[in-house]
């Protein structure tokens, strides 16, 4: 794809500081931060590091960041920095132009916020640093990933003057980059890494005594480096220790952790020198009669020397004491102090004896540790019952205090003794591993070097001192050189934490022995800030800024043991001297989350990672993998989806300096296999010196002393490996910088590796395959049978062959003992490198010189594939698919861009019917069109949740930012091209999708032509891209509030056209031939309620369902036309003056008194919005019964205008009206029993209410029929809600204003009802003084006050659910009905009595995604469905419970916006719709995420999945887009 900027999408999230999380981003990329779901409602302001243009990053300077709308416009000022977050499409955008690690954090613009306050949310991104070698005006960059580079030992390269011969081997050899360690002076142990003084070079660098070589001396051999050789330098800097002879310590003695700066540490050390004294005494020979001799080489010496330790060493130093308090000093004291005072008033008591606890003597004096005293006078001068004078109270009191310090005495003890125990096993642990275990070093001599213990701490001025003496020593000012020493930690600990800090609690490392300890250096001890050790901040900062000025990149030594605040402050300074530092990190947390801290905080670029960590070639060849590149054939970046974390970028070596040669742990035969293998990493790669040559030990950091060679003088490019080692860094650099960023690694045999180097630009591939030889093979061996090596393309050329052997008749015999040279560093020389570069395949003695092709496909059999052969190729696309890739550049790129007018024009004609099915569509209506589909089904997975482009977008989104390459989608791509066919043939059943189906042939056509494994990404950047353009076609459709508007009702909108689709089993009933236009289609869109369950056929069409999402499915969507259509359809079917349940096209089922309430409304709700709404009250009605007995009518045979039938129900309702339902029995419902069969409809006289129902049949939306035989259930309606359902008495009183205005306005020319009595006596009420009756009645007969006496009123405050149903008890409870009440009928209640119920409905039925169905108070409250639950319990088999307790989403929209109508009236509404958006973050996520991109019907407990629901359904999806009109219609949505 062509390569322009970047765009990465990165969220930022609630709560989340992000540390643990690692963006790596490209310099001059752009980044669009976007607030995540979590943030919905919030008003945030986004602040950064990243400085502005022309300024330098600092830190702790931050800056605003403006947000801005999706379409660009910026929404914020610097007055107004806050954005209000109504939906995560709004973002703020930074051009990346210079590198380091950089923090974004918003905060709450209601929150106050200071200094130290923690952000809201925070993440951060790294952008690399860039190289530059070359001379001035002619640099090039080295990228990254083409970093080749070698360590050098800078004590071992001697004087400086000969620097550049022995530094020319790293060049020679295709080394880009070399790494010194410290160049500055070191301490006594000659230790690399152990600095005297970090302020002087080297004394070794002199090439005579007394020459004074300075920084600015080597910088010029650095220089000339970069831009004589281009060769790039970094240096090891070490910020935590420095070695124990540095004179600076002398006058600084604040900067190391002694016995004076750290007290806590006292007791640790006492150990340390009764250890050392142990040692000696051992080395004296002193312990011989005792079992311990001098040799220490047996199980019997350790058990002997560990009883030495427990019951002579340790009790000299009685560790313990150094925690505990003088108990008699306070007894004393105490029988003195209770003789002076007044005579107690309290008892005794125990209970209170745990107030007094130790308080540690921060100096570490022996039974210094103090207590409250006068806490302790209060508590234990006491009465007590056996005491009856006050001599012996005193006494009986001071003996009591004495029993109490010394159980906490004897606790300290004990609690210390564990430490100890502890601490002994560890002692014996090293000594067991250095002395005796078979597999350690079997040290026999004991020295300084070689001690029996290691030393923790310096002993300056020790020797030759009692213990006693030392102890009191550690008391004055010479504690100030008892020194801890730095090492690393056994075991597992916090890298994130100094271990030489105190701790909680009264261990730490030191004296637990928990450290390995580096007895040549002294830890740093830097404070929390440069005020606590001003000389120390500032000579480390010189240090650092020294080492930054002299080199292109620093390493940073030990850097899990470096405090983090630390190493932040010295690299920011060195990033003031090199903005392009190239920062390396050794890094040793097991944890990628721990590693991703270090790198965000300290902007580390590449964490060193070894490849001798491998245990064999499976693992090597993973490593491979893990650290380098993306998938070969790995997805496009897709700016429209956010951006995956990744893991830090490597170093990646096949040796370092820190470890033994892999002669030593593998064979010298695998050395070249491996640097194969390193090489073709897709990261920076790297070895140490020594490792080409051939050496076969360990060039030691601390022993070795011998100088490296010079080049020509010993070691030339014949020498080792090193011609094989400059031909595969020359590769490896070449990979990277003509962007062959994709890798695969393929496992042919146990021993053989092929890793394969792809470019995604030019469609190039490179494959090395390497013969490792983890153990020698046997001398005389042959080559290795392993299958072909089969790939797509051609072979242009062998780039190298390359294999080490013995010169000999035995070419892999183990080498002769190594002859070590006392005068220089030196490797094996009996071995021969066979190395051919850039040869044809007829040149070749690896692969048999002919080749086979089959098909696409070229084969190339191994003649002569033996054990550390190395051999690399470069192939090319064949003609017709480089042809093929052309065209898909081509398009790819206008899709990205928006281009494809072809595309455009076709999508442009396509009107919402048409977008359904070629967007979504699922299984069932696929079946359902009876041509045979089906939706899609991917073997290993499972058929997609839609048959048109949604269901292969939801997989993608996901699989597409992590490069889930193994996904059983991508495994079906790459077998073959049916899901291609799918797509373009399912569309061409569709004649208005024929010209889409037609393009997507065409553009598939070039796509079956490339390699197999490339087709994934291609595929996604096609498909994905034309449903972008599908997508914005259906929001050009929409009206303004949502064209215009977010994404969330964007994505809602979108959403309704999975219900609303034309359905060849589900269509509405004929409609009169005299209908006005527009006239309706032959097949009309229909709504289905919920997918799949009703999603075809009979039950597709529900009449409650269908109306009370018809506002916010239809009438908000603009789809005016085809809700008229579906109101009049269902108006034909009106029967019994209701609405049909179920439509069945026209074979209704009437056993619902919902519907028509609902009907109505919508008709209300059409008339309210539609253009010329009210038209439809003059539309034709075909009705198909027009009285109650008739038979089906044809349409057009008996015509009525809508308000006549809108009457009529009415009419009907007022009348009242009893009946039995058609055809009653198991035929038409297989649970119900006979009584539930007879119907009952009426309005009450006295308050207006409409009524129905009994007890054995639901007629409303909670309409559960128990099922069960086995736990006598069946028949048995879990909500019968007869009698005055609250809902539907809000929707008649909304219905009856709404008839009222119609009458008063002259539209229709009813002005009311009439019925008659049983006497024939008249009774007339107008709409109005029908809907003033309700008005009068509704608080007055639902609202349940404080003064309600009802035995089963279990709340107070809220509205009941029914009035006068036959279980009475039920109206009283508590559900989730009440709230459409409030918010169709607001003005049938009291403001403030609304309010209360709303608090109520809050606390007690609000739910993650919808509202608990019935109070979970309440006795029959089961929250979870289970419709296959087969138990005997009648209130969950077959699912009973449906209604009573699982939590629907549908009501919270209701709820929802009746809280918003009423927060206003009662002065709440600027918290409350703050609320409403806390409330829908969960249901923009659930759209969000979904592979059905909807909302569910329902959940179970505290929103948990429920299998039996629906996975979207259309009154859900409604009810939360008329939450964002209401939103919207406030002015609350403007962000």
């Amino acid at each position: 794809m062509a390569k322009d900027m970047e765009i990465h999408s990165i969220p930022i999230s609630e709560g989340q500081n992000a540390e643990h999380v690692l963006y790596r981003l490209k310099r001059g990329s752009k980044l669009c931060v976007h607030p995540d779901s979590s943030l919905l409602g919030r008003k945030i302001a986004l602040y950064t590091n990243y400085p502005a243009e022309g300024k330098k990053f600092v830190r702790t300077e931050y800056r605003l960041l403006d947000w801005h709308l999706k379409n660009g416009k910026q929404i914020t000022t610097v007055m107004h920095p806050e954005a209000h977050v109504v939906d995560t499409d709004i973002y703020a955008q930074v051009e990346l132009q210079i590198s380091g690690t950089f923090r974004f954090y918003f905060t709450y613009a209601e929150r106050e916020v200071n200094s130290t306050s923690p952000p809201d949310g925070a993440l951060y991104v790294q952008v690399e640093p860039t190289l530059h070698v070359g001379p001035p005006g002619a640099q090039k960059i080295i990228p990254l990933d083409s970093v080749r580079c070698q360590t050098v030992m800078t004590k071992l390269l001697g004087p400086l003057n000969t620097w550049e011969s022995k530094l020319r081997v790293a060049k020679e050899s295709g080394y880009n980059v070399i790494h010194f360690t410290p160049i500055q002076e070191l301490g006594g142990s000659r230790s690399g890494y152990s600095l005297r003084d970090q302020l002087k070079v080297s004394s070794n660098c002199a090439s005579k005594k007394g020459e004074k070589i300075t920084f600015e001396d080597v910088e010029k051999v650095i220089k000339k480096c970069r831009q004589e050789w281009g060769v790039a330098s970094i240096c090891d800097i070490v910020l935590n220790h420095t070695a124990n002879e540095s004179e600076w310590l002398l006058q600084h003695p604040d900067a190391t952790y002694s016995c004076t700066t750290c007290p806590y540490l006292r007791p640790a050390f006492l150990l340390d020198v009764a250890l050392a004294q142990c040692g000696s005494d051992i080395a004296a020979g002193n312990l011989e009669h005792v079992g311990v001799p001098s040799i220490i080489d047996s199980e019997c010496h350790l058990e002997a020397l560990k009883y030495q330790l427990h019951n002579t060493y340790l009790s000299k130093v009685n560790i313990y004491e150094l925690y505990q308090c003088d108990v008699m000093k306070y007894v004393n004291e105490f029988m003195t102090q209770v003789r002076t005072r007044e005579p107690p008033k309290n008892v005794a008591n125990e209970s209170r004896f745990r107030e007094i606890q130790l308080i540690q003597d921060p100096g570490y004096r022996r039974l210094a540790s103090t207590i409250n005293f006068e806490l302790a006078l209060d508590i234990f001068n006491a009465f007590h019952g056996d005491c009856f004078d006050e001599e012996s109270r005193f006494r009986k009191c001071a003996e009591t205090l004495r029993h109490h310090l010394d159980d906490l005495n004897n606790r300290v003890r004990g609690e210390i003794q564990e430490y100890l125990n502890y601490a002994i096993d560890n002692c014996l642990a090293g000594v067991r591993y250095e002395r005796v275990q078979h597999d350690g070093p079997r040290v026999r001599e004991i020295s300084e070097k070689h001690s029996v213990f290691m030393t923790y701490f310096t002993h300056t001025g020790c020797l030759g001192k009692s213990l006693n003496e030392i102890e009191k020593d550690m008391y004055t000012k010479a504690g100030d050189l008892f020194m801890a020493h730095n090492g690393w930690v056994m075991g597992s600990s916090d890298p994130l934490k100094d271990f030489a800090e105190e701790q909680p609690g009264r261990a730490n490392v030191y004296l637990k022995r928990e450290l390995i300890s580096w007895g040549d250096s002294v830890k740093l001890r830097f404070g929390r800030k440069p005020e606590d050790s001003p000389y120390l901040w500032r000579h480390m900062t010189e240090y650092v800024e020294t080492t930054a000025r002299i080199f292109d990149g620093v390493r940073l030594d030990n850097c899990h043991s470096t405090p983090l605040h630390v190493a932040e402050y010295l690299l920011d300074a060195a990033r003031k001297i090199n903005p392009e530092l190239y920062v390396v990190a050794e890094l040793f947390t097991n944890s990628d989350g721990t590693d991703n801290v270090f790198v965000n905080r300290l902007g580390i670029t590449s964490l060193i990672r070894e490849a001798l960590s491998a245990w064999d070639a499976h693992e090597q060849g993973r490593l491979v993998y893990r650290y380098g590149g993306v998938p070969v054939g790995g997805f496009y970046a897709n700016p429209m989806r956010d951006a995956a974390s990744t893991v830090a970028h490597a170093l990646f070596l096949d040796l370092t300096h820190d470890n033994p040669s892999p002669v030593e742990k593998r064979s010298v035969y695998d050395l070249l296999p491996s640097a194969g293998l390193v090489a073709m990493a897709c990261c920076a790669t790297g070895s140490n010196r020594g490792y080409d040559e051939l050496v076969p030990h360990h060039i030691h950091v601390v022993d070795e002393e011998r100088p490296y060679q010079e080049w020509g003088k010993g070691v030339d490019a014949a020498s080792g490996i090193i011609g094989a080692k400059r031909a595969l860094n020359l590769l490896h650099g070449q990979l990277a910088e003509e962007g062959f960023s994709q890798v695969y690694v393929d496992q042919m045999d146990p021993n053989v590796v092929a890793v394969t180097r792809h470019s995604p630009i030019s469609h190039q591939t490179v494959i090395l395959v390497a013969h490792t030889a983890f153990s020698y093979p046997d001398p005389n061996a042959g080559p290795t049978h392993v299958r072909p090596l089969t790939f797509e393309g051609v072979l242009d050329e062998v780039i190298l062959e390359a294999s080490l052997t013995m010169q000999s008749d035995k070419p892999f015999d183990r080498p002769a003992p190594f002859k070590r040279s006392e005068n220089v560093i030196n490797g094996f020389t009996q071995f021969k490198l066979n190395l051919q570069e850039h040869i044809p395949l007829s040149k070749s003695q690896v692969f048999s010189t002919q080749l086979s092709v089959e098909g696409n496909n070229t084969v190339l059999h191994f003649a002569n594939l033996r054990p550390g052969t190395v051999v690399a190729i470069r192939v090319s696309m064949h003609p017709g698919p480089r042809n093929s890739f052309a065209k898909l550049q081509q398009l790819t790129n206008d899709l990205r861009l928006g281009t494809n007018e072809e595309l455009q024009a076709i999508v442009s004609k396509l009107d919402l019917p048409s977008l359904s099915p070629a967007i979504f569509s699922c299984d069932q209506e696929e079946r359902d069109l009876g041509l045979g589909g089906t939706a899609y089904d991917i073997p290993n997975f499972g058929p997609l949740v839609y048959c048109g482009l949604q269901g292969f977008v939801s997989l993608l989104t996901e699989i597409s930012p992590h490069n889930d390459l193994g996904h059983p989608l991508c495994n079906n791509l790459r077998d073959g091209n049916w899901m291609m066919d799918y797509i373009a043939d399912r569309l061409n059943n569709y004649d208005e999708l024929k010209p889409l189906s037609k393009w997507f042939k065409d553009a598939f056509e070039p796509l079956k032509n490339i390699p197999r494994y490339l087709i994934p990404c291609y595929f996604d950047a096609i498909v994905s891209g034309v449903y972008n353009v599908l997508v914005q076609q259906v929001n050009n459709l929409m009206p303004s509030f949502i064209r215009d508007g977010h994404q969330f009702p964007q994505s809602l909108a979108l959403s309704t056209l999975q219900f609303l689709a034309v359905c060849k089993s589900a269509n509405m009933p004929g409609f009169s031939p005299a209908l006005s236009p527009p006239k309706p289609p032959k097949q009309c869109v229909t709504l289905a309620a919920g997918l799949t369950h009703f999603s075809t056929g009979y039950m597709r069409c529900w009449g409650r369902d269908t109306f009370i999402a018809l506002r916010g499915c239809m009438l908000l969507t603009g789809r005016f036309n085809e809700a008229r259509f579906i109101i009049l359809g269902f108006g034909e079917c009106l029967r019994h003056g209701l609405i049909p349940n179920l439509l069945d096209s026209g074979k209704p089922r009437f056993n619902c008194r919902d519907a028509v309430w609902w009907w109505l409304h919508s008709i209300k709700q059409y008339v309210e919005s539609a253009p010329k709404g009210a038209d439809i009250l003059k539309d034709k009605v075909s009705r198909i019964f027009p009285y109650d007995d008739a038979e089906p009518h044809a349409p057009g045979a008996f015509d009525q205008v809508l308000y006549d039938v809108m009457q009529e129900a009415l009419q009907i309702h007022f009348q009242g009206l009893q009946y039995r339902e058609r055809n009653a029995g198991q035929q038409i419902d297989a649970h119900m029993v006979d009584e539930g069969f007879n119907n009952h409809i009426g309005v009450h006289p006295e308050t207006g209410f409409v009524y129905g129902g009994n007890v054995f049949n639901c007629g409303t939306w909670m309409d559960k029929m128990g099922s069960s035989e086995k736990a006598n259930n069946r028949g048995r309606p879990s909500t019968p809600r007869d009698g005055s359902a609250v809902e539907l008495v809000g929707l008649q009183y909304a219905v009856l204003r709404f008839m009222q205005g119609l009458a008063e306005k002259q539209v229709i020319p009813y002005t009311g009802v009439e019925r008659k009595g049983p006497s024939g006596e008249q009774t007339k009420w107008s709409f109005k003084e029908w809907a003033d009756r309700i008005k009068e009645n509704f608080d007055k007969h639902f609202f349940v006050g404080d003064q309600e006496t009802c035995a089963v009123a279990n709340k107070r405050g809220i509205y009941k659910d029914s009035h006068g149903a036959t279980q009475s008890w039920t109206d009283f409870q508590l559900r989730c009905n009440f709230p459409i009440t409030l918010t169709v009928a607001p003005d049938l209640c009291n403001p403030q009595k609304a309010w209360r119920a709303l608090e109520l409905a809050k606390k007690h039925l609000l739910a993650p995604l919808g509202m608990k169905t019935l109070d979970p108070d309440d006795w029959n409250y089961r929250a979870n469905y289970d419709n296959s639950n087969d138990s005997t319990d009648c209130t969950v088999a077959h699912g009973a419970n449906y209604h009573q307790g699982p939590e629907w989403l549908w009501p919270i929209g209701f709820y929802l916006r009746a809280r918003l109508i009423f927060a206003k009236k009662c002065g709440h509404l600027d918290e409350t719709i703050a609320e409403t958006w806390s409330i829908l973050r969960a249901h923009l996520r659930e759209l969000q995420t979904s592979h059905w991109r909807g909302l569910p019907e329902l959940t179970n407990d505290n929103g948990s999945y429920c299998p039996d629901s629906c996975r979207t359904q259309a009154w859900s999806i409604a009810a939360i887009l008329e939450v964002l009109n209401d939103l919207h219609n406030l002015g609350a949505d403007v962000a």
